[in-house]
């Protein structure tokens, strides 16, 4: 994020929202694997593993979990600026959230019928999208993913941009080759996945601002 939008909130604040944030992620990856019509490219990664290790649906935020502590160790090896509270806060609830998903919707519906399916992953693509502009807004680290995109991109001394896209495309590919469900949402994930992130970005750098303005406005001189 540009330094000169950085918002400084209390720490507390930065932490709770960012779990929040990692939460909101976690559930809608969940939303979208359980709805089985594709979904980005990390999660199509994740969903290939989980196929190739014959693991059940809701297992899939237990193989983000130790997809991303490989990373994290990677890391940590190579280079530390890239590990900060933030990416643990990220790696530890998006797993657990992305198996709560999963199994909630198992609890709760008991149809597979294609607009049920179409809601769910509606929903939770836009949880993915609010959840990364959370995260992303309130910048105290990056997820594991991110971190190593970054790597790479210092490394070859490239354009964060065109890393991002063909670090996507690899995975999606891992994916496919693994066995994960592509479908109508890995295309909307593609398309339209980073225009939501950050419109949803944008969106609560706002609402901070706004926060800030009024709390500077009551702080005494």
């Amino acid at each position: 994020m540009d330094k000169r939008t950085k918002l400084h909130l209390p720490k507390i604040s930065d932490i709770i929202l960012t779990a929040i944030g990692a939460v909101l992620c976690g559930v809608g990856c969940g939303f979208e694997n359980f709805a089985s019509l594709g979904m980005d490219a990390v999660g199509s990664f994740y969903d290939g593993i989980r196929i190739i290790l014959g693991l059940s649906l809701e297992s899939i935020g237990t193989v983000s979990l130790a997809v991303t502590a490989v990373l994290l160790i990677f890391l940590l090896i190579v280079d530390r600026r890239y590990v900060s509270i933030g990416t643990m806060i990220y790696m530890v609830l998006y797993s657990i959230s992305a198996n709560a998903g999963t199994k909630l919707l198992e609890l709760l519906v008991h149809t597979e019928a294609l607009p049920v399916k179409i809601l769910i992953a509606v929903t939770g693509f836009a949880m993915l999208a609010a959840g990364l502009g959370i995260y992303i807004a309130v910048d105290i680290g990056v997820d594991a993913f991110t971190g190593v995109t970054l790597w790479i991109t210092d490394k070859l001394h490239k354009d964060l941009k065109y890393v991002k896209i063909a670090c996507d495309l690899v995975l999606m590919v891992a994916g496919i080759l693994l066995g994960a469900r592509i479908g109508l949402f890995t295309v909307v994930s593609v398309l339209a996945g980073g225009p939501a992130i950050e419109f949803c970005t944008k969106k609560v750098q706002r609402i901070y601002i706004r926060h800030m303005i009024r709390k500077a406005r009551r702080t005494p001189s």
